[in-house]
């Protein structure tokens, strides 16, 4: 059986849960809708919070809350083929339980860790390189093309950094994004017709600023270009004020 979910966190928790119900060993994989094999003998699995809860609540009772942060950020790594490998480490956690972490020479349990791990210095790197935008609606916008979909995992920093205003996190490569109404955020879809956005007019001389002051500071003497590459790799300039028209890139 293939079991086909819809691209979610959830939606592959809710698949794998049928799976575990079904019996692991009919499974023959786990697909995104739409990446399936269409000769195969497939079953849709919709989104089930109660099905994806009770594998989450399992997890961290018997391996701990560590065990979730994993999967989760791995998850979100996006690998190829991530399915069944993150099928294996759930199946690895249940059988090790409190110990399952330390076992490091698993390969699910290695590899897992290391896309998670993936996810994780994205999402530090992209919080220091976000920036914001003014729209002339008042509403901050921040745009950005992240390798792993890190906008999920970026968003609780900005809810306590920007509490009091009104912004949205877009990831135009998935177009999805993170809203905040200034009481609660949201995962929301982002269709195309919305990828243009009109900045206000303060934001244009706020941004006229910043690339001065960028340059103003910058020690003619000291520059070191592939250290700042390490640190702002070239595939986030297109989104980085300061860099992205080409006047501070070189």
């Amino acid at each position: 059986m293939i079991y086909v979910y819809d691209g979610s966190f959830f939606g592959y928790l809710s698949a794998v849960f049928d799976a575990w119900h079904d019996g692991l060993q009919h499974t023959e994989d786990i697909c995104c809708d739409g990446a399936g094999d269409l000769f195969g003998r497939q079953q849709y699995v919709p989104a089930d919070g109660v099905k994806a809860k009770r594998i989450l609540d399992g997890l961290q009772a018997q391996c701990g809350g560590k065990t979730c942060h994993f999967l989760y950020y791995a998850f979100l790594a996006e690998q190829p083929q991530r399915e069944m490998k993150l099928l294996q480490y759930i199946r690895q956690a249940f059988r090790l339980k409190g110990e399952f972490l330390h076992h490091l020479s698993e390969p699910a349990v290695w590899e897992v860790r290391q896309w998670a791990r993936k996810t994780g210095n994205e999402r530090h790197k992209l919080l220091g390189l976000a920036r914001f935008q003014e729209l002339k609606g008042g509403m901050l916008y921040c745009p950005l093309a992240p390798t792993c979909c890190v906008v999920p995992v970026m968003a609780p920093h900005f809810v306590k950094r920007l509490g009091s205003e009104e912004w949205v996190i877009h990831d135009r490569r998935r177009r999805i994004g993170v809203y905040y109404d200034r009481r609660e955020a949201v995962l929301v879809d982002i269709p195309k017709v919305l990828q243009r956005v009109d900045v206000s007019e303060q934001e244009e001389e706020f941004a006229a600023l910043w690339k001065q002051y960028y340059r103003t500071i910058a020690i003619a003497d000291r520059r070191n270009d592939p250290l700042r590459r390490q640190f702002m790799p070239k595939k986030y300039w297109p989104y980085i004020i300061e860099v992205r028209d080409g006047e501070n890139s070189r």
